[in-house]
């Protein structure tokens, strides 16, 4: 039995936990992503149209559609990707690992599509109208598959992250299996009807822009365009949610019913009939685009559709945060043996929690009663912290609301003990793993939090005393 165990650090953010930091950063990027995937493939569609129907004049609105993508999507998705990747990775650098050595050369394929796509999205706004239209046609074509390819190896991974969807791969441990897990097809065809309609709303805006500046003809043609691919990309989106739903498993499904505030179905479902609402009109009338509403559609389209569906996302396929082995604080709870995976149950329930976390302070690793309080403090930011805000009463899921008015800490234990365990623990929420003293020790903290109001600092502090006695062992 090992001594310790492959526990990274912890980054603990007060108040509002990393998983936002994660969401904000998730959310500006879906948007940018989706947007950029679907605008290439109705940027190829109008390119061939403007070819075969030797209208020139497209590709003015193709200039600047692309310009619009270059500033957009590609500098903010250029900064918020990276910004994915080093968020995630110290707030669950073990789900991470998880992932990688799952993934690694699915990774590495997406990396050289993007790399294409973003080399391409260049290529094709310097070199619109100083080649001939049918290279300059192929180019475009080759950037669309590239782009939509981005999101075919994007949403396996995802779609793992929720649940493999069958216990074969736990044996198998194939790439195949993993990648092509139940939710995948549906997941990746309700995102791709949906980018759509994410292209057509920045399409009408860039319609709107330039309205004056081009034909009239062609201008009503290109907005028809736009809200035609707009209602298409939302009734095949649905659809698709659906199917999707279908394949979700029970432990989503619960949450979806219970755990998710009503807010985000409310916001989500408004937002998406406010946008097809604005295509229908624009399909009749196409002098209805106006910039003044259509932006304003855009920015809602984040704040209330892409943010509260990254948040859902996150939410249903809690207590895990990959392939319903590794649990949200970094804990293997489940075996893998196709990949030599074990549980780290059994060995934190008998060696304690705080023993075979090699980050955790020397003197919090034997708990006196000296120690106990911050001892408990470090269980709870250790154990709990990836969904709660472990130290005040604000933010995220906040222990001083939770365990308001409990300042007895045998109550907190009474409490605890009998909710963290595997039979009765929520399904979204991890059971407590770890010796009776170091649950005891988190009793203990959160009593004494809530005796000095609900609040306290973030630092974990070993006593002098504990320092010494363990220096003298």
């Amino acid at each position: 039995m090992p001594e310790v165990l492959g526990f990274y650090p912890m980054w603990y953010v007060p108040v509002i936990g990393s998983a936002l930091v994660i969401g904000l950063i998730a959310s500006i990027h879906v948007l940018a992503s989706h947007t950029s995937v679907g605008g290439s493939i109705l940027l190829a569609y109008l390119a061939t149209k403007a070819y075969k129907e030797r209208q020139p004049q497209i590709y003015d609105y193709i200039k600047k559609y692309l310009l619009g993508l270059l500033v957009f999507s590609y500098v903010s998705g250029s900064i918020t990707g990276p910004g994915i990747w080093f968020s995630a990775t110290v707030a669950n650098p073990k789900g991470i690992s998880a992932l990688i050595h799952n993934f690694v050369w699915v990774w590495a394929a997406e990396w050289i599509w993007f790399i294409a796509e973003v080399t391409l999205v260049y290529i094709l706004f310097y070199t619109l109208g100083k080649i001939d239209e049918r290279s300059w046609l192929r180019l475009v074509w080759t950037f669309a598959i590239g782009s939509w390819a981005t999101m075919y190896i994007i949403v396996g991974i995802l779609s793992f992250m929720l649940s493999p969807g069958h216990e074969k791969w736990f044996t198998t441990g194939s790439i195949l299996d993993a990648f092509y897990n139940k939710n995948y097809f549906p997941h990746l065809l309700m995102r791709s009807g949906f980018m759509f309609a994410l292209a057509g709303t920045l399409g009408l805006i860039i319609a709107s822009l330039m309205k004056g500046k081009i034909e009239e003809k062609v201008y009503k043609d290109i907005v028809k365009t736009m809200s035609y691919w707009g209602i298409g990309g939302i009734v095949f989106g649905m659809t698709m949610f659906g199917w999707y739903y279908s394949t979700l498993p029970e432990r989503a499904l619960k949450m979806l019913s219970g755990i998710v505030p009503l807010w985000y179905y409310g916001a989500i479902l408004l937002i998406i009939l406010a946008i097809l609402a604005h295509f229908v009109i624009t399909a009749i009338n196409q002098n209805a685009v106006k910039p003044y509403v259509v932006l304003p559609l855009y920015v809602l389209i984040f704040a209330i559709g892409v943010f509260p569906e990254e948040k859902i996302r996150e939410t249903i396929r809690k207590p895990y945060v990959a392939g319903e082995f590794v649990w949200v604080n970094q804990i293997i709870e489940k075996d893998v043996p196709a990949k030599g995976i074990t549980s780290w149950i059994k060995t934190i329930n008998e060696k304690g929690f705080l023993a075979v976390n090699p980050f955790v302070p020397e003197g919090l690793r034997k708990i006196t009663p000296e120690n106990e309080v911050m001892a408990g403090k470090a269980v709870a930011i250790l154990q709990c912290s990836g969904c709660h805000n472990v130290t005040g009463s604000t933010g995220l899921r906040p222990f001083g609301k939770k365990f308001e008015g409990m300042t007895d800490k045998e109550a907190v234990y009474n409490f605890l003990a009998n909710y963290l365990t595997p039979q009765n623990h929520p399904p979204y929420m991890p059971y407590f793993v770890g010796k009776d003293e170091e649950l005891r020790a988190l009793s203990a903290y959160i009593a004494d939090m809530i005796a000095k109001g609900g609040k306290v600092s973030a630092k974990i502090e070993v006593p002098a005393v504990s320092v010494g006695a363990n220096v003298n062992k």
